[in-house]
């Protein structure tokens, strides 16, 4: 569903208006290689990995990259300079198609794949649109940058009926999953994540941490204050974060604190319902779920290993090795996996390239 970006931004701050009138909101996502084929060994799982191709311009340094349509708009800055910079259009197999001149004025810093299917050029302190007018792409409609982020922070996705949000309080703790209508415009909750037992524990955590840390007369060789608060919220006491998604007009509900995945119709009637299967080994899953763009399946990374979820069973199956800590950005597009790889060689020259890993 293509939206021109203006009339959407428009319609967010009609409804961030009429919002803030019912609650406030308390918020903190390559030259052609070799074709080769690996076995990787992950927890007595065998893994088959096939890598298809990598692109990479030997002229230009690869920045960001996104897909749409069935084409690659990539970030690009010529090597060796940081203000040369322009977006190439290829199509799938990285055939040139249209190249976006970048004034110097403008200093790209990533691209953002936006809730109404449009890609923005992301700048220090502004967004800049990418069109497409009579077979040329340009970048047009530019907007405030903090603006953009407060009218669309919440928003999660967009269909033919509803825009869908989550209200983020308590540090990620508690989530509240509701739709708007841009018909009836009135705010129906769905889902609610509930992890504020666990928050209120932090405090009475870092408390003891407090008393024992600073006794008279006592040595203290442990971590500091802050630091173990920051601890116990990412690590130790970290929420269990819930992950609202849809495919065409079916939700699926990752409910990671009841350990259950729904799938509901946009009517709410319950379709399916199964228990999580997830690894026992919770410290190596890195609660992030990943969504193919246009097949809809679902993925999740466990360790250095991407595994597809059954949203029927609840099981996962492992697929490739695809450690995102090596890879600037990942997407998942019919059913092949894209990383942007970069790192330099023996001279500090970046080097940056696109994989492509084939799923199935």
């Amino acid at each position: 569903m293509k939206i021109n970006f203006t009339l959407v931004l428009l319609f967010f701050c009609g409804l961030t208006m009429s919002a803030q009138q019912d609650f406030s909101v308390n918020t903190g996502k390559v030259g052609e290689g070799d074709t080769c084929v690996k076995n990787i060994f992950l927890d007595q799982v065998m893994v088959t990995a096939e890598k298809i191709k990598a692109y990479r311009d030997y002229k230009y340094v690869m920045v960001d990259f996104e897909l749409v349509d069935d084409k690659f708009f990539i970030l690009q800055r010529k090597e060796n300079s940081l203000k040369n910079f322009r977006v190439l259009v290829t199509n799938m197999v990285f055939e040139p198609l249209d190249t976006i001149a970048i004034p110097e004025k403008i200093k790209p810093i990533n691209l953002e794949f936006d809730i109404a299917d449009n890609i923005q050029i992301v700048t220090q302190d502004s967004l800049y649109q990418i069109v497409k007018i009579e077979n040329k792409h340009y970048y047009a409609f530019p907007i405030e940058k903090n603006h953009y982020r407060e009218v669309l922070r919440n928003c999660l996705f967009m269909t033919d009926r509803y825009v869908y949000f989550c209200d983020i309080r308590a540090e990620g703790y508690l989530l509240n999953f509701y739709r708007i209508s841009p018909q009836i415009k009135e705010r129906e909750l769905l889902f609610c994540n509930n992890d504020l037992q666990k928050y209120n524990s932090i405090s009475q955590e870092v408390q003891w941490h407090v008393a024992h840390s600073s006794r008279n007369g006592s040595l203290w060789f442990g971590p500091n204050d802050d630091d173990w608060q920051s601890f116990l919220k990412k690590v130790w006491m970290r929420p269990e974060q819930a992950y609202l998604a849809h495919s065409h007009d079916t939700l699926f509900y990752f409910d990671h604190q009841n350990r259950k995945i729904e799938t509901f119709d946009e009517d709410l009637n319950l379709l399916n319902t199964c228990d999580i299967d997830y690894p026992e080994k919770e410290a190596f899953w890195r609660h992030t779920i990943y969504q193919d763009r246009t097949r809809g399946t679902f993925y999740t990374i466990f360790g250095a290993t991407l595994n597809e979820i059954d949203v029927k069973t609840g099981k996962t199956i492992p697929k490739i090795t695809a450690n995102n800590y090596l890879s600037k950005k990942m997407i998942i597009y019919k059913g092949n996996l894209y990383s942007l790889k970069k790192r330099r060689d023996s001279s500090n020259a970046e080097i940056s390239f696109i994989e492509k890993t084939k799923l199935y």
